[in-house]
């Protein structure tokens, strides 16, 4: 049986790019998925779990590497590991979820001697900055050998099926234009032997186009990288629903995301992605969610009993409404409700005003009695006392001595006056 020569091209997102150190690490590369169907040949998740362990520890060069003469060549060739091997290889390779998947390891200290790798650890501390987001590509390179069989998977159909896979590498693409076709994508590969073999690239589009605004009523019809292939709604609707347990159903479809219902009636939210030739491919796990509708209030009912009460007290109050909106109405009609308290706050200020000058008046008047009583008979004037205030003077005239009527002068009376000692 004679094996074939497959690139796959997939994309990662920027967000999964990180650095310790000299170690730039880029998470989660999906480079297959299970029962996808790539130029008519079925890929199983039972081949894929088989194979991922063959690309533990491989290169992972900055694009797939070549000879002289262009020709696809082994990342292990001494000629590859010369020109195209950055420092960089691949680690955690798994299959989980439906998904081929690992991660890939950046010696950056040792990639930037190589104007290629140099380019690479720019692109990917960009993706850390956040100042390049865009999607990073990636390319695994495998062998396989193709079993003839024919049926349909995800809504496609295929004549032969993927198996005994052995990866070779995982490139990472920075100039590379992933291929649109299969035809695209055919060059020349020189195996062990140095015999020349085709080498064909198929694409994975791991973050489908956005149908939001195409309308789930009409047929949706779409050409997927340019292929060809085209893709119903319907189509996409039944390609999900074969992907889901039995019992389940799709109840809402989105651009990259779809809620279904179980046969529980548990609804689950997943995300899904769709091939280059219009497969379709569970991405990530499915999340159990909860349905919430919410209702927002309409604001321009034209009978509104509130608004007529406003606009009628502004109305007698002889206020102009005339080309108010509903916050100036709202403001003037505040403000005519707190008119007859202020008024009523104001008079009885004044109110307590009076009383507090009239108290004044008759203790000023008391103050200045009291004062020019206690003068008769000191050497203090009457405004001398009346500074004291008027507790003070009342404390000064209950300690003080009577005073003696008809006392001329300010001086002490004689007891003895008029009387005569020698009358009889």
């Amino acid at each position: 049986m004679s094996k074939k020569r497959i690139n796959i091209l997939t994309t990662v997102n920027s967000v999964n790019v990180s650095r310790n150190g000299d170690i730039i690490t880029i998470r989660d590369v999906v480079h297959a998925v299970d029962g996808i169907v790539l130029n008519k040949r079925l890929y199983t998740g039972k081949e894929l779990a088989k194979s991922v362990g063959s690309l533990e520890a491989k290169p992972a060069p900055a694009g797939h590497p070549k000879d002289r003469k262009g020709r696809h060549i082994s990342a292990s060739n001494g000629e590859a590991l010369g020109s195209s091997w950055i420092g960089a290889w691949c680690v955690n390779s798994r299959y989980e979820g439906g998904r081929a998947l690992c991660d890939i390891n950046v010696n950056a200290a040792q990639a930037i001697a190589l104007p290629a790798g140099k380019e690479v650890v720019s692109r990917l501390d960009a993706a850390i900055a956040g100042t390049n987001t865009d999607p990073i590509g990636v390319s695994s390179g495998l062998m396989l050998e193709e079993v003839e069989a024919s049926g349909e998977s995800l809504g496609k159909a295929y004549t032969s099926v993927a198996t005994n896979m052995q990866f070779d590498h995982l490139a990472i693409l920075l100039t590379e234009t992933p291929a649109g076709t299969p035809a695209e994508g055919i060059g020349m590969f020189v195996n062990a032997q140095g015999e020349e073999e085709e080498v064909e690239t198929v694409s994975v589009n791991t973050d489908p186009v956005d149908r939001r605004g195409e309308g789930l009523l009409k047929t949706l019809l779409r050409k997927l990288l340019g292929n060809g292939s085209e893709l119903s709604f319907d189509q996409i609707d039944s390609g999900l629903r074969a992907l889901l347990p039995e019992g389940s159903w799709p109840r809402e479809v989105y651009a990259r995301e779809f809620v279904w219902v179980d046969r529980d009636d548990r609804l689950f939210k997943q995300g899904y992605a769709i091939s280059a030739d219009g497969s379709l491919a569970f991405v990530g796990e499915a999340v159990e969610v909860t349905r919430k509708v919410a209702y927002v209030p309409i604001t321009n009912h034209k009978d509104d009993p509130v608004k007529e009460h406003i606009l009628a007290a502004l109305n007698a109050a002889g206020i102009s409404t005339a080309g108010l909106d509903d916050t100036k109405l709202l403001s003037a009609y505040n403000s005519l409700v707190q008119k007859p308290t202020e008024e009523k706050l104001v008079a009885a200020n004044s109110r307590i005003a009076e009383l507090e000058t009239a108290k004044t008046a008759v203790e000023n008047a008391e103050r200045d009695v009291m004062a020019t009583k206690l003068a008769t008979n000191s050497s203090l004037t009457a405004e001398d006392f009346k500074a004291m205030g008027l507790a003070r003077l009342k404390e000064l005239n209950a300690k003080a001595a009577p005073i003696v009527i008809g006392n001329a002068g300010g001086k002490p009376g004689d007891e003895f006056a008029g009387y005569d000692l020698n009358a009889q």
